[in-house]
């Protein structure tokens, strides 16, 4: 793996920092690309990706934090060091998605359409971001024989490289959710269906991958995976009859 893509000086260039801030440019611009297209373009919506940046930075790093705090006691400071690495997408999600709903509905913008405009860049911003885990040797995968698995630093054995799955179907969706939204037949269709492609992705993906299991054999991000799907399944419920 390669945790330091370069160094310049006593610059120092860590992958997972740059990919995430890939992730983030990238995102946002094919989401304003997109909002342009469907003529919801606003000045405001700068705003927004920057409230979204910032938060998503916040509430990933806010549950890795907690997920891992018995090790960060003994240096409180590396609880701020983003750019090595330590980011869970769910808090990520969970922060932006609420100060999205806040700043739409403060603006009284339509919260819907807008929603439905940013879940391709969403999703392609996400598939960045993960390839900055695998330069990092993080989030791998369980052992495997598979002629494409990879040995990654500090394991035994060949791995799964989810974080390259993660990736290639982020890729998939983001084309499909682009094809998708000029076929889309109520606002918010979109967005509820992003929710439970994600929902029933990383919920799939977990198998594959190395972390504790705790109810039903399942592991934390399961748990919540099966949330989202549920949520999703009601929005899909709901919606078209309050388009009606």
């Amino acid at each position: 793996m390669h945790p330091i893509l370069f160094q310049l000086g006593f610059i120092t260039i860590y992958a997972y920092g740059f990919f995430v801030a890939l992730a983030f440019l990238v995102g946002v611009a094919l989401s304003m690309w997109v909002l342009s297209r469907r003529g919801l373009y606003s000045d405001k919506l700068w705003d927004l990706a920057l409230l979204i940046m910032i938060l998503a930075i916040v509430g990933g790093r806010v549950f890795y934090v907690i997920e891992f705090f018995p090790q960060y006691l003994q240096n409180p400071l590396e609880m701020l060091m983003v750019w090595r690495g330590g980011l869970v997408f769910f808090g990520g999600l969970v922060f932006a998605l609420a100060g999205t709903l806040a700043f739409l509905m403060l603006h009284k913008m339509p919260l819907w359409k807008i929603l439905d405009a940013i879940v391709p860049g969403t999703i392609l911003g996400y598939g960045i971001g993960r390839l900055g885990c695998f330069f990092n040797g993080c989030c791998y995968g369980c052992e495997t024989n598979l002629s494409w698995a990879v040995h990654f630093p500090g394991t035994l054995g060949l791995r799964h490289p989810t974080q390259l799955y993660a990736t290639g179907f982020a890729l998939l969706a983001a084309g499909f959710f682009l094809w998708f939204l000029q076929r889309k037949k109520y606002d918010g269709q979109v967005f509820a269906l992003g929710l439970l492609y994600y929902g029933g992705y990383r919920f799939l993906i977990e198998f594959l991958r190395v972390n504790p299991r705790y109810l039903l054999g399942l592991s934390e991000a399961q748990l919540i995976a099966m949330i989202i799907f549920a949520a999703a399944l009601v929005l899909l419920f709901l919606l078209p009859r309050r388009n009606r």
